[in-house]
């Protein structure tokens, strides 16, 4: 029987085994599909990373490529878990589902595709990114339109002819949006309330500025609504090496701007005149964010140039009002053939026989450590910090969590 069970070969689990190796600790990492399952099967083709490869920093492991402000391709960064598990000989046991968890005695009982397991403690590191979320209104559209999770998504030859919707225009579906411009399909996007950020500002990447600006540093009390913990992510990309994103540059290239869906019957689909809000909002918080910026640089006296503009964070349509916000959609009427649910995805820890979740079923933890004994979480949205839920955030999480379960083996 191992010390310590760690569900999930992603990132978080791949550092935690590290990080307790480096402590003696005996442990096994289960994993349902193969390591970085998420990035190889929940990926389109051409999706590439949204933070620069300068963050992606593992547990003895720093980036050590030949292009630390570039964006590494999915497949790329597949490759580099995969490296990394086999060069620190992380215990993976692949096709592995774990079903029911629940406390023993003496720790906590793991019933597996493989069977039970038992272990004095337990590490969930599954991510809050599970499966994806698709809204229950989706089960009221016509059968005869072929739809697919962004999640399902790969490129556009899994697509028939015809135009293409492409429901929310949180990361992932701005991030589609482009693949299927790129394949010149004719494309429309439902939008909805979601901030936008620069890629660069001021002669740096915006994941420059997040670190002393304290953005990094947030915790869960500090955002206006607990459910943007687990929210959609701002509109930004690492795509062909990265760039801004908006959704008045989406509508000046032809991409048919639509208010949020909020019904379906059939081919019908009824719209939310808010599209010209959501417009604005994006460019509030896109503008909000610079002015962040600007005033740190003032403040701090640092001999940094005003922005070029090359790359713009701030592109206000000359006549927002002059954008159409039509309140019904017909897709056989438009031409739609498709539907894509870029809708955000879903977790699910109901497996866990333990009450420390919250009223969203999301698991309270102080840095990943629950109150119940021997059960432990990393890798989450907000665990501690905002960063924790990146990869540029897993090693102090996965070394503090080690530091706290050798403590608690010992106790």
């Amino acid at each position: 029987m191992p010390d310590v069970i760690i569900v999930g070969a992603g990132q978080a689990g791949l550092a935690a085994s590290v990080c307790l190796s480096r402590r003696g600790i005996d442990h096994t990492v289960l994993e349902k599909h193969e390591v970085g399952a998420s990035w190889r099967r929940q990926r389109w083709d051409s999706f590439c990373m949204n933070t620069p490869n300068w963050t992606l920093n593992l547990p003895d492991r720093d980036y050590d490529g030949g292009d630390p402000d570039g964006f590494l391709e999915r497949d790329g960064f597949v490759d580099l878990l995969t490296r990394y598990a086999a060069d620190f000989g992380v215990p993976v046991r692949s096709g592995i589902e774990a079903r029911h968890a629940v406390p023993s005695e003496g720790g906590w009982r793991l019933e597996t595709s493989a069977g039970a397991m038992n272990a004095r403690a337990l590490l969930v590191a599954t991510s809050t990114h599970q499966t994806a979320n698709i809204p229950a209104s989706a089960a009221a559209l016509d059968p005869e339109i072929h739809a697919l999770s962004a999640a399902d998504y790969r490129n556009t030859d899994q697509l028939p002819d015809g135009k293409i919707l492409v429901v929310g225009s949180a990361q992932s579906g701005m991030q589609v949006v482009e693949d299927l411009q790129t394949a010149g399909r004719d494309i429309f996007l439902s939008t909805g309330r979601v901030s936008r950020i620069p890629r660069r500002y001021r002669g740096r990447d915006i994941i420059g500025w997040y670190e002393p600006l304290g953005l990094m540093d947030r915790k869960a009390s500090d955002l206006d609504d607990p459910r943007q913990v687990f929210g959609g992510q701002p509109q930004y990309t690492g795509w062909r090496g990265g760039h801004t994103v908006s959704l008045q540059k989406f509508h000046r290239d032809g991409v048919r701007l639509l208010g949020r869906v909020q019904d379906i019957d059939g081919q019908t689909l009824q719209l939310a005149t808010d599209l010209h809000e959501n417009i604005a909002f994006a460019d509030r918080s896109s503008e909000r964010l610079c002015r962040n910026i600007d005033a740190y640089i003032a403040r701090n006296g640092l001999p940094i140039p005003p922005d070029t503009g090359d790359d713009p964070a701030h592109d206000p349509l000359d006549n927002l009002a002059a954008v159409p916000q039509p309140d019904v959609l017909n897709l056989k009427e438009a031409g739609i053939t498709t539907v894509i649910w870029a809708t955000g995805f879903g977790f699910d820890f109901s497996w866990i026989d333990a009450g420390i979740f919250d009223g969203y079923g999301y698991p309270v933890t102080q840095r990943g450590e629950t109150a119940a004994a021997g059960l432990y979480f990393l890798g989450l949205n907000y665990l501690h910090t905002r960063r924790s839920g990146v990869v540029y955030g897993i090693g102090p999480d996965a070394e503090h969590i080690a530091a706290r379960i050798g403590a608690f083996l010992d106790g």
